[in-house]
């Protein structure tokens, strides 16, 4: 459609449209005709390609036309393509078959040829002589095909040899010489034709005797043909295609031919269709050469073991079949363009005929999708296309219909949607009936509306309840509806109208109020004598309300959809107000709430005080306790060490008490040995014996008797010796000498009785003074064991910090301090290789302890005494394991389930307070670790299990 025809139809759609805005308010004249419509924005379409139907028409019937043939062409010129393909594939085949023929015939006549000349009776007579020989050549070239002639003696001597029409080049290696076994059929009286490969070249070698007229053997004719270009020349008249020959490294010679003494460079075969032609199979490919392509069939040609010897092939020229290939594709794109006239002259005629039609039904489209549905069209015809421009003229005229119902439809919605925001903006009671009827005044043509709540009674039910004017708008004369003084009032008259509706919760309906019998005077009252329409405000099982509308006298009567829309009014207006009610009373309710729940949090805010000191008196209680566990273990472990000190100072004091005698002894031994000129080697021998001495055990009696009697024979040995050598001997003896170590020392001192003995005394005192400072030394560094693990085991010079530390250290410390008390136990370490454990290294000990004490304990009630405590260590997964088993009695079963309860012990009364295990489990369920207890007649394990990476537990 052009500018032209859309801007006429522009005034008939805005007319169309103002009619059906009449008939829309027509049918809703209760409803006031100021109510504005929405106008949405149209977005403009982007810019397209717009093709006409007829074009695509035209597009259509060409192209159905066109493609049938097209593909029909295409399908017939492949066919026949491929049928010549085919055919030349196959002429190919046939022609190799005759070359292959025509080769064997060669082969034939060559043998042929050489049986001829061997049966000549010159022959064998000018064997004797080179000038006979020369003659006989002479006669016989003429007769003979291009060959290499050789002539051997019956010993395999070449006697003759010459070439036969052609170059010697050609047959430069085609003969044989003396051993050859090519030869060995003549010298054996036999025929023979062959083919032979020479190099990359084939021969053909034809083997005959000669003999002479007595049968008696003169000789070997040889004759031999190479199979190359020349060859393949002398053929390829006899073929309808190009020669191929060489040997069995895939290079054949051609009889291409570029000029008439051309001929061009060999063809040859790729690797794997040499190999296919080697094994006897046919090969057909496709070659390029300088001048063309050519169709090649390849195949071997074998020897009389069937043994490829070289290939033979044909090629055929493919330029004839590309012609026809070109020529085909010219007659199919000529076709084409022929076929494709057709068809658009066809699509051109046809489109004519059925595009004005269509034409005519696309500007009826345009016009009524430009608001003219009063447009109209007229097809002549009968056919599909009349039907379709009879249903589009009753189609716009049912969319004038439903315009005019929509348009009425949409003023009814904007109203409620104005009336529904107004009432749901609020929650407050009284101005939400204030914007109910300030919404029906608006929506609606009225003289008087209102507004009645309903207050509920004391006693709760709805018949006792009473009605109340919240909201009313009145019209006086031309006026527009306002708030009045008078319009309370007035709806005040309708009271007996409310009244009614609230008690029979029905709508009511007066066609003219001031003429109704029982509320006609109420009406004229009011001042709304005309039509009149009562609601109630139902809300499920009871009615808050009852909205009043009413007309003049000269009003007409609401339709159904007045009706409709009113009803949708005093549902919106009855859940406003139920809303509106139901705020105030959760308003009223949270007020309650926050005051009930401001006194409750007064309460909970002091019992939490309360909860607080109780719950930090607890935990210093707790403390308390726990520091008296500590200590009372810590007791029994002074106890025990006290008494474990008491047995080296004991020990120092003893030594000490005998010391200051040695002492003044070796001074006076000092003396002697000056005075008698002790020489000095003997106090070197004292010094370095002594404390050898010192530090052995001190033999029995029996070993101290043998010992001396051996000394002393020693001593009585050695020339000068001791007189007293017995006495010598036992105190040396005494001292763990040996008789090497006695010898030794007499040698030292040199002889002499006075001597021996005063040396003798001097190393007893000296060993005595080495005894009795090891002995302070063992004591004093026992004591010192003792100070650091009771230092270990309390952790004095570390702060209350997770520390890497050796859980067999703290095991080891524990034992040490409680050795005295477990001196009649045997003790099993069974320690695995545990890595190191961050810990509380002194609440860790107590755990130790507390449970090694237990142990003690349980085997100390154990009948007979003794008994063992094991203790294993290893790790298992990313725990490490702690296991303290003992064989007591065991814990009873009904005890077990509690054994870490606080104050709970299985100890007589006044033995225990039953909070060491409580405690225990506490410090390693502090570490993240675990403990748990296995208990049976016989023994008891307890099980601490700790992680490796040291997780904080609950404390």
């Amino acid at each position: 459609m052009t500018k032209g025809s859309i801007a006429e139809h522009r005034p008939r759609a805005a007319e169309g449209a103002r009619r059906a805005d009449r008939r829309g308010a027509r049918r809703t004249g209760w409803l006031r005709r100021s109510i504005p419509m929405a106008t949405l924005p149209v977005r403009p379409a982007p810019p397209q390609l717009r093709l006409k139907l007829r074009t695509k028409l035209v597009a259509a019937m060409a192209s159905a036309a066109l493609v049938p043939a097209v593909i029909v062409a295409l399908l017939a010129t492949g066919v026949i393509l491929s049928s010549l393909e085919t055919g030349l594939r196959e002429d190919a085949d046939r022609q190799l078959t005759v070359g292959l023929n025509l080769i064997l015939r060669s082969v034939e006549r060559l043998g042929d040829a050489t049986a001829q000349l061997a049966e000549s009776g010159d022959l064998a007579a000018a064997l004797t002589s080179r000038p006979a020989l020369d003659a006989w050549f002479g006669r016989e070239q003429a007769h003979l095909t291009s060959a290499r002639l050789q002539l051997l003696d019956p010993a395999g001597q070449v006697r003759y040899d010459r070439v036969v029409g052609g170059a010697e080049w050609r047959f430069r290696d085609a003969g044989v010489g003396p051993g050859d076994p090519a030869i060995a059929a003549g010298q054996v009286w036999g025929r023979g034709v062959s083919l032979i490969a020479v190099g990359d070249r084939v021969i053909v070698r034809a083997v005959t005797p000669i003999v002479d007229a007595g049968l008696a053997l003169r000789g070997v004719l040889v004759l031999s043909m190479p199979l190359d270009g020349d060859f393949a020349d002398a053929i390829k008249g006899a073929l309808s295609a190009d020669v191929l020959l060489g040997g069995a490294s895939g290079t054949l010679e051609t009889t291409f031919r570029g000029g008439p003494r051309d001929r061009p460079q060999p063809i040859r075969l790729a690797a794997g269709d040499r190999a296919t032609a080697l094994r006897g199979q046919r090969v057909i490919r496709n070659v390029d050469v300088d001048d063309g392509q050519y169709l090649i069939a390849v195949t071997a040609l074998l020897d009389r073991r069937d043994h490829p010897v070289g290939l033979a092939g044909v090629a055929i020229d493919r330029g004839p079949l590309a012609a026809t290939k070109r020529l085909a594709v010219r007659s199919l794109f000529a076709g084409g363009l022929a076929a494709l006239a057709f068809a658009l002259v066809l699509a051109l005629f046809w489109s004519r005929r059925l595009g004005a039609p269509i034409a005519e039904l696309h500007r009826g489209a345009i016009a009524v999708s430009h608001g003219d549905l009063d447009h109209r069209i007229d097809i002549p015809g009968g056919d599909e296309l009349t039907d379709l421009a009879t249903a589009f003229n009753q189609m716009t005229s049912t969319l004038q219909d439903n315009q005019a119902r929509l348009a009425a439809r949409m003023r009814e919605i904007v109203a409620l949607h104005d009336a529904g925001r107004a009432v749901s903006s609020v929650i407050d009671v009284e101005e939400v009936s204030r914007k109910i009827v300030d919404a029906v005044a608006r929506t609606f043509d009225i003289q008087l509306t209102a507004l009645w709540l309903v207050d509920p009674s004391p006693a709760g039910t709805a018949r006792d309840a009473q009605l109340r004017v919240t909201a009313a708008r009145a019209r006086r004369g031309d006026a527009a509806v306002s708030d009045t003084a008078e319009a309370p009032a007035a709806a005040e008259a309708l009271r007996p109208i409310a009244e009614e509706v609230h008690a029979s919760r029905r709508a009511l309906r007066l066609g003219s109020a001031g003429d109704d019998p029982r509320f006609g005077d109420a009406a004229n009252r009011a001042g709304a004598p005309g039509p009149l329409v009562a609601l109630p405000l139902d809300r499920q099982a009871r009615v808050v309300g009852v909205l009043v509308v009413g007309r003049t006298e000269s009003a007409h009567e609401p339709s159904d959809a007045d009706l409709n829309l009113l009803t949708t009014f005093a549902d919106q207006a009855g859940a406003a107000v139920d809303n509106a009610l139901l705020y105030s009373e959760v308003r009223e309710a949270r007020e309650q709430l926050e005051r009930k729940v401001e006194l409750r949090t007064t309460e909970l805010t002091q019992t939490n005080h309360e909860l607080a000191r109780a719950l930090a008196d607890l935990r210093e209680t707790q403390a308390q306790l726990v520091l008296s566990e500590r200590m009372a273990g810590l007791g029994l472990l002074v106890a025990g060490v006290a008494h474990e000190i008491n047995s080296p100072t004991a020990a120092i004091r003893g030594s000490i008490d005998g010391l200051t005698g040695a002492v003044a002894r070796l001074s006076r031994h000092g003396a002697a040995f000056a005075a008698r000129a002790m020489p000095a080697a003997a106090g070197d021998v004292i010094e370095a014996l002594a404390p050898v001495l010192a530090e052995r055990a001190l033999p029995t009696g029996v070993a101290a008797r043998k010992t001396a009697r051996e000394i002393a024979a020693a001593l009585e040995a050695l020339p000068g010796g001791p007189a007293d050598a017995q006495t010598v001997a036992s105190e040396l003896a005494d001292l763990g000498a040996t008789p090497d170590e006695a010898v030794g020392l007499i040698d030292a001192v040199g002889g002499g009785g006075e001597r021996v003995t005063a040396v003798v005394a001097a190393l007893t005192d000296q060993v005595y003074l080495h005894r009795t400072a090891s002995t302070v030394r063992h004591a004093v560094a026992s004591i010192q064991r003792l100070v650091g693990a009771l230092k270990r085991y309390s952790h004095l010079d570390h702060q209350a910090v997770r520390t890497e530390a050796d859980l067999h250290e703290g095991l080891e410390t524990t034992l040490a301090l409680l050795h005295h008390a477990l001196r009649d136990i045997v003790v099993e370490r069974r320690f695995g290789t545990l890595p190191r454990v961050p810990v509380y290294v002194d609440e860790l000990n107590q755990v130790w302890t507390n449970l090694i004490q237990n142990a003690q304990q349980a085997l100390a009630s154990r009948p007979g005494g003794g008994g063992r405590i094991s203790i294993d260590t290893t790790v298992e997964g990313s725990w490490v394991v702690v296991r303290v088993t003992d064989n007591g009695p065991g814990v009873p079963a009904e005890a077990l389930p509690r054994i870490f309860e606080p104050f709970f012990t299985t100890k007589p009364k006044g033995e225990g307070t039953g909070l060491g295990l409580g405690i225990a489990r506490q410090i390693v369920q502090k570490h993240g670790g675990v403990m748990r207890c296995e208990s049976e007649p016989g023994g008891t394990m307890f099980e601490v299990r700790l992680p490796i990476a040291g997780t904080e537990g609950p404390r």
